[in-house]
This record gives C-alpha cells, sequence and structure tokens, in this order.
C-alpha cells in the first residue's frame, strides 16, 4: 500500500516519519511513524503534517484573527476564555480548506484502501511541550471518506477548546509556537482489544506487565464502561503469574455505513478468557520488544483481528511514582472504620476501576487496607503518585461535560435496581446486588473529588450540579445497599462460619468454598487486603516492608497534642459530658452505656440501639448529610463529625466535654 508516492510536505505515510518527527507530526504521529519503521504491527496510514493547518490559517488569513482573539483571553475568567474558543473553533470549522490540502488527503486516503478510518489530532509544540497536551484534543473514530474532511478540520478545531486555551496560558505556553497534526489511520475491526503496560502501573514492578483485554472495540476499556480480563506477566522468567477474568455481558461493535453499537454476549463467550495463555505470552514478546525500541516504560494500546496483534498506539507511562533507584512508595493513613472484610474488596474494587483513557492520570485509586484485632480497618492511600492528581480528572470532565452526564444516567438506572434488590431478601439477589454496588462506586469517588475542588479548579457549573446530584442520590444508596449486601452474606453464610462473618470474602461465599477455623483466626488477628488479594497474619509494617513502601499516619496526626482540643464540624448542637465508649468492631456495641460519649469512625445503621443510649456522637469522618449528622437531628443529641483522629486519640474510658456548639471536644480526664 501507499508505493511509489512522491511524499509532500503536507502529508506523510508512516513508513517516512520517525521519532525525530515530533515537531511536524506531534507525538502521537511521530511513535506510529517509528514503530512502523522498527517492525511493529501498526496498522498503515498518513499523517497530515503541522504545515497543512498552518497553510490552512494562513490561506484563509484566520492566523491574525485567531491571534487577535486570544490576545484579549484573560485565563483567570473563564467567560473569556469560552467565548474565544467558540470564535475560534467557528471560524476554522466555516473556513473553506484549501484545494491543494483537500486533494492531498483524499490521495491518500485513496491509497489506504479502507472504508474506515480514525482521525486523530496529534499536538506539537517546541521545546517538547507537547507533553501537556495529551488528552486535550479531539479523536473520531469509525470515520468514511464522506466525514473525512470535516474531521480534520474538527481536530484542528480542537486546538482552540476552552481546556486547550486555558493550558496554552496554565503550562506557560501563551508565547510557545504550537500547532496541530492530524493522523488518519485504518480501523482494526477489532474482535478483541485493550491496554498493555510494559511496567505494571499499580504494583510498579519493572519486571511485570499487564495486559488488560475484552471483546469489541477498544473504547468500550477505555471509556470504563466494561471490566477487562487483566493478565500479570513476569518478564524474566518470562510467565503469566496472575490471571483475572471478569463476566463481559455485552461489547462494542462497529456498525455498517459507520459509528458502533452494543451487543450482547452470551454466557458462554462473556464468562470465558478473552486471550489465551499462548496468546498472553506472544503479545507479551511484542511488549517487550516495543519496551525495549523505545528504552522506557510504555502504555500501548492494541486490537486483535483474524488471529493477528496490532498496535494502535505506544506513549510512555509518566505516571509511575516508584524510582528504578528502589526509593519507596509512601501511603498515607486516610481513614479507620469498621468495615467487613467484604467492605473492603466493595471499596477496592470499586476504587480501583480504569477511568477513559483520555484521564491521563489517576488509571486506578490503590487503597491499602489493614484489619487488627479490634481497632477496625485502616485506610490508607498513596496521595504522593502523580498518576492520582485530580487536574487529570477535571481536566477530562471540563473538556467531555457530556460524558458525565451519560454516566449519570447510568448511576441513575444502577440506584433504581438497588433500590428494588434492598427490597428483596432473597438470598439470591446477593451476587447482582454486589456487582451493582461496585458499579456505582466510581461515579460517586469522582462526584467527591469535583465537590471537593469546585473553588481550585475552573469547573463548570454543570459539572458541579451534575456531581451534587450524584452525591445526593448516592447516600442512601451506597450506605443502605452495602449494609443489605452484607445481611444477604450472612444468609448465605453456613452456620459454623457466621461468628467469622466479618473475615469472610465475597468470592467464598460465592463459591461456597470456607476456609478453616485455624485461617479464618488469623485474619481476625490482622490481615492485609490490596490490590484484590488477602494477606492474612502479618502486620501492615511487615507487609510495607516486603513491597518497598513507606507507611504513615494521618497527615498532621504526629503533631497532635492530646491536651489541646479536639476539633470537628458540628452536625447537631449541644454541650455535654461523659465518658468515651470506642466502638471499632461490631462486637464494640454492647460496651456503649446509657450516657456514654460514642466515639467512632463513622456511624452505620447496626450501630442504633448504642445511638439510642449515647449522650452524644464524636465521629472521625462524614458530612453533613452522613448517617451520624442525620441520626443525631433526628433524636436530638450533640453531635460532632469530620474530627479525623478522635478514635486514634480518645480512649475508652476518657471523661469529656462534647461541645458541639463550637465544634471541639476537650479531655476533662484521662482514664
Amino acid at each position: 500500500m501507499m508505493m511509489g508516492m512522491e511524499e509532500s510536505t503536507l502529508v506523510k505515510t508512516f513508513k517516512n516519519i520517525s521519532k525525530s518527527d515530533a515537531n511536524i507530526a506531534g507525538g502521537k504521529g511521530a511513535s506510529l511513524g517509528e514503530m512502523t519503521q522498527s517492525g511493529i504491527p501498526v496498522p498503515p496510514g498518513f499523517v497530515i503534517l503541522a504545515e497543512s493547518f498552518e497553510n490552512f490559517i494562513t490561506a484563509t488569513d484566520l492566523n491574525v484573527e485567531i491571534d487577535s482573539i486570544l490576545h484579549q483571553v484573560n485565563h483567570q475568567d473563564v467567560a473569556t476564555v469560552e467565548n474565544a474558543s467558540e470564535k475560534i473553533q467557528a471560524l476554522i470549522l466555516d473556513a473553506a480548506m484549501p484545494a491543494d490540502i483537500e486533494q492531498e488527503i483524499e490521495k491518500y486516503f485513496a491509497e489506504l484502501d479502507t472504508e474506515y478510518v480514525a482521525v486523530r489530532s496529534s499536538a506539537t509544540a517546541e521545546d517538547g511541550a507537547e507533553n501537556a497536551w495529551a488528552g486535550q484534543l479531539d479523536s473520531f473514530l469509525n470515520t468514511t471518506e464522506k466525514d473525512l474532511l470535516i474531521n480534520v478540520k474538527k481536530c484542528w478545531a480542537s486546538l482552540f477548546t476552552p481546556r486547550a486555551i486555558f493550558y496554552r496560558f496554565e503550562k506557560g505556553l501563551h508565547d510557545t509556537k504550537i500547532s496541530v497534526a492530524v493522523v488518519v489511520q485504518k480501523m482494526v475491526n477489532s474482535e478483541i482489544s485493550g491496554i498493555a503496560f510494559s511496567v505494571h502501573p499499580v504494583t510498579e514492578d519493572y519486571n511485570q506487565l499487564i495486559i488488560e483485554a475484552g471483546y469489541g472495540l477498544g473504547e468500550a476499556i477505555v471509556s470504563g464502561q466494561i471490566t477487562p480480563n487483566s493478565y500479570v506477566v513476569e518478564k524474566k522468567p518470562q510467565r503469566i503469574i496472575d490471571i483475572n477474568v471478569f463476566n463481559q455481558g455485552r461489547g462494542l461493535y462497529r456498525v455498517e455505513g459507520g459509528g458502533s453499537e452494543w451487543r450482547d454476549l452470551s454466557a458462554e463467550v462473556g464468562d470465558k478468557q478473552v486471550l489465551s495463555d499462548e496468546q498472553i505470552l506472544k503479545f507479551s514478546d511484542l511488549i517487550l520488544k516495543i519496551e525495549d525500541h523505545y528504552g522506557f516504560p510504555c502504555d500501548i494500546e492494541w486490537a486483535f483481528e483474524k488471529g493477528e496483534f496490532y498496535i494502535v498506539q505506544s506513549r510512555p507511562i509518566t505516571t509511575l511514582s516508584q524510582k528504578k533507584d528502589g526509593s519507596p512508595t509512601l501511603y498515607q493513613k486516610f481513614t479507620n472504620r469498621t468495615m467487613f472484610l467484604m467492605d473492603c474488596e466493595i471499596w477496592d474494587a470499586g476504587e480501583r476501576v480504569k477511568l477513559p483513557e483520555a484521564v491521563k492520570g489517576a488509571y486506578y485509586l490503590d487503597p491499602i487496607f489493614y484489619h487488627k484485632g479490634g481497632r477496625g480497618v485502616d485506610v490508607y492511600y498513596n496521595f504522593t503518585d502523580p498518576a492520582q492528581a485530580v487536574n487529570y480528572l477535571i481536566d477530562y470532565l471540563v473538556e467531555n461535560p457530556g460524558w458525565l452526564a451519560d454516566e449519570k444516567q447510568k448511576f441513575d438506572n444502577n440506584c433504581a435496581e438497588i433500590r428494588n434488590l434492598t427490597k428483596n431478601s432473597e438470598p439470591k439477589d446477593f451476587k447482582k446486588l454486589y456487582e451493582l454496588i461496585v458499579e456505582i462506586w466510581p461515579l460517586i469517588a469522582i462526584s467527591v473529588l469535583v465537590i471537593s475542588n469546585e473553588n481550585v479548579y475552573p469547573i463548570g457549573h454543570n459539572i458541579i450540579s451534575l456531581a451534587y446530584a450524584i452525591r445526593k442520590e448516592s447516600d442512601g444508596v451506597l450506605h443502605w445497599g452495602t449494609e443489605k449486601v452484607l445481611a444477604l452474606a450472612e444468609e448465605l453464610i453456613p452456620e459454623q462460619y457466621k461468628k467469622w462473618s466479618e473475615y469472610i470474602s465475597y468470592n467464598e461465599i460465592i463459591k461456597n468454598e470456607f476456609p478453616n477455623e485455624s485461617d479464618l483466626a488469623e485474619r481476625k488477628k490482622n490481615y492485609v487486603f490490596h490490590k484484590g488479594k488477602l494477606y492474612s497474619g502479618i502486620s501492615l509494617d511487615q507487609y510495607a516492608k516486603d513491597h518497598n513502601f513507606e507507611i504513615k499516619g494521618y497527615i498532621g496526626e504526629e503533631a497532635y497534642d492530646p491536651k489541646a482540643l479536639l476539633r470537628g464540624a458540628t452536625a447537631f448542637p449541644g454541650k455535654i459530658q461523659g465518658r468515651v465508649a470506642l466502638v471499632f468492631e461490631r462486637s464494640d456495641i454492647d460496651k456503649v452505656k446509657e450516657g456514654d460519649i460514642l466515639v467512632t469512625p463513622m456511624t452505620t445503621p447496626n450501630l442504633l440501639p448504642a445511638m439510642n443510649k449515647a449522650a452524644a456522637f464524636v465521629t472521625d469522618e462524614g458530612g453533613v448529610t452522613c448517617h451520624a449528622a442525620i441520626v443525631a437531628r433526628e433524636i436530638a443529641k450533640p453531635c460532632i463529625i469530620g474530627t479525623k483522629i478522635a478514635t486514634q486519640v480518645l480512649k475508652d474510658g476518657d471523661m469529656v466535654e462534647v461541645d458541639a456548639d463550637n465544634g471541639v471536644v476537650r479531655v476533662l480526664e484521662n482514664k
């Protein structure tokens, strides 16, 4: 294909582009050219070079108008950014493309000899500044000849979306020459597709790679709408060390004439391992070849059609926090909760869900759960990992407000189904209810991040409104749904294991395979739950040492003076004195006596008997709509929420004064 064509200054085929051409082809185009030249199986294509865009805006006299509009922008004023974006994009889309550029694009498209292509923006900038543009510009899949030219112009116009204009100023690029190339690539009609990382992005083990695979087109995975199979491969010796198979009930497939549609998959297909062991190892060889060629960890998009693997994109993994020099990854304490092992599983599965591919960080949130008998479960996060920087997520939402609205519709449907299932006490609903709770979790986490950052980032009112609506809807559904899951689990656990229900996992219940009592006793003593795996009978210090982690307490906890006032937010006013009763586990409830001060990480409905006895409530966590606040208002008892560390610094039997009028707890007498 494309043999014998004379390359122009406007368009070049992949086979005539290398990694040194990023200044004319953008990072994406240069990468595809480099892989093509090195023998990596890349679907054929060409790049409409940045010079084409420059010629277009010069020939149409748009360059002067664009500069004039941009000079009027005050990037601190969102309205001026949005107004400039609207004007510039309209100018580009309304202007006629010069005939020579049209002819070149059409000629190269004809040489591809295909009906469908992907049209992708590929930003260029001086001094490597194109890195700041990752994920900011537009792409159009399953494009036909009819829409080819308009989609090219849309890619050009995406250089001036509100977020892209804001980035010019935020990244100090407003005086930098920025342009855009456009990649046009033959679309693989994927039978299977996915993402691969040549270094595991979660464990950050340089001797591990991970492959994610699902049936159909890759957009289903990168948008987070299906949970892919995942396969972890050790590099030396090369062997498969972990396989996770998730049911895939539907797949996204191309529709004749353009576009795509969801199709249901049979249980026989959806429950199967997507790639065979032989295919996993074959593809691992290709991943290692790409990493060896570039000399750095790679994030790879791939497709599989008619027995062949194809690479459709490769870029550096820029979000690895652990250095090759062996410096430890820092985990900081986030909270302490009264939790069953199954609570940990739900939380973990809900937060380790892949977000849309365009969110260049925050692929996973990575909690560590540590249970030490009688003290609830401590939850730790890697707050220093740049992959979890919230600005990546906010940027994506601002650029793609429709995504959040679409996800909210699915979220509302799932919430309605959860409500229906919680009315039904039949144990047969247990698996479905568990899966629905996990499915709604990511959007709840996103809404919390939006709300907590609405005054930090320029987030549109529509996004903030959606986030508040999601959070409001979730208050009851997530909480009561999880309680119902645990209640149904109790019904499914055989009588001899019921006393161990706090330490039994979801999969053990589903498979009706329960560990022996000595193993459960080890879990009760202590366990670590991390990345979907349970490690029982191990201390957190030992786990951290084994995995090169550094573990710290709450931010600021080290500096806390136990004699100082403990501060929080008032959920219901009042002032009262009493003895502290700490509640971490279900077994702690009975020790709460009339007039005690109930101190707990966060209340749940099963604490209601204790709350009725207590004179006041103090919690580590919670907002004005949390369970403790709602109950306090209903039964008119003083309540202070969000102290962060009450359960860590107060002791059973301490005499305290809860001054909820001023949001403080005073220690009057230590036990």
